[in-house]
C-alpha cells in the first residue's frame, strides 16, 4: 500500500514537474512547428529571393554597372511598342542631323493623332522638338522630324526615315526590333506601328543614355517650356524614386502599356526597368515593384 502511495506521488510531481517546464502534446507539437513555418514563409517573402507578380507580359531588369540584366520575363518576346519607338526616332535624327536643324511642323503633321499644341508653318528646332517628343510623347513632333528628313522635296511621308530605323534596328543588333512608322501608332486593329523585345528596348535606351544623355534629361522633369507652351510629362512616376536618369512611356490598343525608365541604385548606379504588355496604370505600378525588388 506504501508503495502504491509513494509511486502515485512520483507521477504528481512528475506532471507538475512536465507543466512547470513547458512540456506540450505532441499535437502541442505541430501546432508550434506551423506557426514557426508561417513566421519563415513570411521572411522569405520579404527576402531578395521573394516572389512578386507584375501585369506586364514582358519585362527585364539591367544593371549597367555589372553590364547585365539580373531579372527577366518573358524579355525576348516580341511585343507591340507604342510611344517607345520614339526612343529610335529621337537616335536616327540626333546622328543623322545637326541639332540646330529647323523642322517644320506640316499640316500632316498636326493631322496625326493625338493631342497637338503645335501650329501649322511653324519652324522647331531639331534638338528642342526631340525633347518635347520625348516628354509629352507628342506624335506630331515624331512625323514632323520622320517626314521632314527625306530626299525628295515633294515627298511629305516618312518612309525614308523609317527604313533608317530599321537600319539603325540591324545596327544596333536589336534583332526582335522593326518599325512601320515613327510614332508608335497602330497602324490598324491589328498592326501595330512597331514592334520589339524588352531587351532590345533597354539596350536602345541604354545606347542614347551612354552617347546622348543630354536628350533624356528633360525626361527627369514633370513639365518644359517651349514658344510659350507648356508640355507635361506622360511619367507618372517622377518624384516616386530618388534619382531618375531618364525613361520614355508608350500606349496603345495594342501594345497595353509600357514603360522604360533609368534610375540610380546609389553612388551614380544606373539600372534601367523595363515593362511591356502592362495596363495604362500598371505599367507604373510594375515599374515601381521592380525598383523595390531590385534597386530600394
Amino acid at each position: 500500500m506504501r508503495e502504491i502511495i509513494h509511486n502515485s506521488i512520483k507521477l504528481v510531481i512528475l506532471v507538475f514537474l512536465l507543466f512547470v517546464l513547458g512540456y506540450v502534446s505532441p499535437k502541442e507539437k505541430e501546432g508550434v512547428a506551423f506557426v514557426y513555418k508561417e513566421n519563415e514563409t513570411e521572411e522569405l517573402q520579404t527576402g531578395s529571393d521573394a516572389p512578386f507578380e507584375i501585369q506586364a507580359k514582358s519585362a527585364c531588369v539591367f544593371d549597367m554597372a555589372k553590364d547585365e540584366f539580373i531579372f527577366k520575363k518573358n524579355s525576348d518576346e516580341q511585343l507591340p511598342l507604342a510611344s517607345l519607338t520614339k526612343l529610335m526616332t529621337a537616335l536616327v535624327s540626333i546622328e543623322l542631323l545637326p541639332k540646330t536643324t529647323l523642322v517644320e511642323i506640316t499640316k500632316e503633321a498636326i493631322l496625326i493623332e493625338g493631342d497637338s499644341d503645335f501650329y501649322i508653318g511653324e519652324m522647331w528646332k531639331l534638338e528642342d522638338l526631340i525633347k518635347v517628343m520625348l516628354i509629352s510623347s507628342s506624335n506630331d513632333a515624331a512625323f514632323a522630324i520622320a517626314s521632314g528628313f527625306k530626299t525628295n522635296p515633294e515627298s511629305n511621308n516618312e518612309s525614308e526615315f523609317v527604313e533608317l530605323m530599321n537600319s539603325y534596328s540591324n545596327k544596333l543588333k536589336l534583332d526582335r526590333t522593326y518599325f512601320l512608322n515613327s510614332t508608335g501608332l497602330d497602324v490598324s486593329t491589328e498592326i501595330a506601328g512597331a514592334y520589339g523585345s524588352c531587351q532590345d528596348v533597354t539596350k536602345l535606351l541604354k545606347y542614347i543614355f551612354d552617347k546622348y544623355p543630354e536628350l533624356l534629361n528633360d525626361t527627369t522633369l514633370e513639365s518644359i517650356n517651349y514658344k510659350n507652351r507648356a508640355f507635361e510629362n506622360t511619367n507618372k512616376l517622377l518624384g516616386k524614386f530618388p534619382v531618375v536618369f531618364g525613361g520614355k512611356t508608350g500606349f496603345s490598343d495594342l501594345a497595353g502599356g509600357n514603360l522604360t525608365v533609368i534610375v540610380d541604385k546609389g553612388l551614380n548606379h544606373p539600372i534601367i526597368l523595363t515593362v511591356l504588355g502592362s495596363t495604362f496604370e500598371g505599367r507604373f505600378e510594375d515599374i515601381e515593384i521592380l525598383y523595390n525588388k531590385f534597386v530600394k
